[in-house]
């Protein structure tokens, strides 16, 4: 495994504890992804790797959505396009997904992973919405819906990730769009912070940079 690989090793056990440790997925079993950054998109890879299906991701990014189907989603959303709710209970048989794995952290989005949950399914919650959110509390309680939320990886799932990752059931560097020096450390931060040019992950290196490289670090 290649040292820009293995920095992606904890995004992918971040998506493995929330399905895993915590979810308790069992192959055969639906998952939806809402939001395709870098925890979302190795949440498919995961899920599918694990056995999940279908596995489906919605977001509004074309190109982001097309990674998703890279790394093993059955189906992609765009949600400016097509109501994620009606499409997911479509493809599930009217009941809605085992699973929803919430990584955009918007209240839209969080009401709409309540709704595309099965009676007794569960959501997790991968991102950190910045404002208060309003949810359809009601509809959770009369549905029997758990929910519960993550912050970074745990037990053993890291190790897990990194296992699925050597045995190449799934390619996690789909996701590394940028390599900097460490040098350009700032403007590293940079896109990864303000997504420049739809950075996903941004590898930092002290040697030299391999592809995929920013032809802005050079």
């Amino acid at each position: 495994m290649s040292d820009a690989e293995a920095t992606l090793v904890v995004t992918a056990g971040t998506s493995m504890y929330g399905l895993t440790e915590l979810g308790g997925l069992v192959a055969g079993e639906s998952v939806v992804v809402i939001g395709p950054g870098p925890i979302g998109l190795l949440a498919v890879a995961v899920a599918k790797a694990l056995g999940a299906s279908p596995v489906i991701l919605t977001g509004t990014r074309n190109k982001r959505l097309a990674i998703g189907k890279e790394l093993g989603a059955d189906r992609v959303i765009n949600i400016a396009e097509e109501d994620a709710v009606e499409v997911v209970k479509q493809l599930t048989g009217g009941v809605g997904a085992d699973y929803v794995v919430e990584c955009a952290g918007t209240e839209a989005t969080v009401n709409q992973a309540i709704h595309m949950t099965n009676r007794g399914g569960k959501i997790c919650l991968a991102a950190f919405p910045h404002d208060p959110v309003t949810t359809d509390l009601a509809h959770l309680v009369k549905n029997n819906i758990y929910i519960y939320g993550i912050r970074g990886e745990g037990r053993s799932a890291t190790r897990r990730a990194m296992a699925l990752m050597a045995e190449k059931r799934f390619d996690a560097t789909k996701i590394h769009t940028h390599t900097f020096a460490l040098d350009d450390l700032p403007t590293a931060l940079r896109y990864a912070r303000d997504r420049v040019e739809d950075a996903i992950k941004v590898v930092v290196t002290s040697r030299q940079a391999s592809a995929p490289t920013n032809a802005a670090a050079k």
